[in-house]
């Protein structure tokens, strides 16, 4: 098999693994559509959806009356949003503490993600965390060093439909000086917050704020 073959083959692979499960999508002029894992599709109902400039998503119903529905999805390296669900980083701090032993001083750091959760009135069921769902949340820098979550707070975390809590994640360490990393990143795995795709969320290396403390728990 020539290798122009193999390639095509592959993409036609990847296509169809891609779509291998029906997706609800919309359309661009608001229409919702199921395309089925047979190659066919079609529309679910005559509504339409459109995103309001406060955003907020509204269904046109075809008997001219509408619907709120929740907020309109958003993607950025400091918030995702999906119609119910709001998670916004507000804030990268790194605590360092310094400690001279003899002629040597010991640093530790511990890097701490400030979250605003947000979960709209319209979502039909609450959300939680607790210090179980550790293994749900990674931190790492671009270059792809890893540091361990340590604790999660309050513990645990129970959001009701219509509520917003501030979530702060601890984990251990941060790239040092002679480090080239440009950004530190947090993941939200599926499974946490009843999220169904994992979340990430990063801050620059240069916007996070430095503190030094007495000391770490």
């Amino acid at each position: 098999m020539s290798m122009p073959t193999i390639i095509f083959s592959l993409i036609i692979f990847l296509i169809s693994s891609s779509l291998s499960a029906d997706q609800e999508v919309i359309t661009e002029d608001g229409r919702e559509v199921l395309l089925r894992d047979d190659g066919t599709w079609l529309f679910r109902s005559s509504d339409r959806y459109v995103n309001t400039k406060d955003g907020n998503r509204v269904r046109l119903k075809s008997d001219n009356t509408w619907e709120y529905i929740g907020k309109t999805p958003l993607t950025s390296k400091q918030q995702v949003r999906s119609t119910t669900l709001d998670i916004n980083l507000k804030n990268v701090v790194v605590e360092i503490h310094k400690e001279k032993k003899h002629r040597n001083v010991r640093t530790e750091t511990q890097t701490v993600f400030y979250l605003n959760v947000n979960l709209d009135h319209v979502a039909e069921k609450n959300i939680s965390a607790a210090m179980s769902d550790l293994n749900n949340i990674k931190v790492r820098d671009n270059k792809g060093n890893s540091y361990p979550v340590l604790s999660i707070s309050p513990d645990p975390i129970d959001l009701s439909p219509g509520s917003e809590h501030v979530i702060t994640i601890r984990a251990e360490g941060f790239p040092g000086i002679l480090s080239d990393a440009s950004s530190i990143e947090i993941e939200l795995l599926p499974g946490i917050f009843g999220l169904h795709d994992s979340v990430i969320l990063s801050q620059h290396i240069n916007n996070v704020e430095k503190v030094r403390v007495d000391g770490f728990n």
